[in-house]
């Protein structure tokens, strides 16, 4: 796999990589990751192609899938502290 190149972004590194004349774009907000794989379509070739594809609306659609992903970890982090909290101390009959 090989870097392709980086789209610019203010709160994302967006990576575009290439395997087997296939490519994957990384969205990355330094916590998680989401990476798409492009369809081998006529229109979607080279890197300039794939950038125009990351404009305002797929951003906002990243952006919701990475607030889900954080609520998701974070609920399941708050579980396992509150078992471990629970399981702290002796039960008292």
């Amino acid at each position: 796999m090989r870097i392709v190149g980086e789209i610019p972004h203010s709160t994302y590194k967006i990576t575009l990589f290439q395997m087997n004349n296939k490519f994957s774009l990384q969205f990355e907000d330094g916590e998680q990751s989401q990476i798409y794989k492009i369809p081998d379509v006529a229109y979607l070739k080279n890197f300039n192609d794939i950038k125009q594809m990351v404009d305002g609306a797929f951003l906002n659609e990243i952006d919701k899938i990475f607030i889900l992903m954080g609520t998701a970890k974070k609920n399941a982090v708050g579980h396992i502290v509150k078992r471990s909290i629970e399981n702290e101390f002796d039960n008292i009959i």
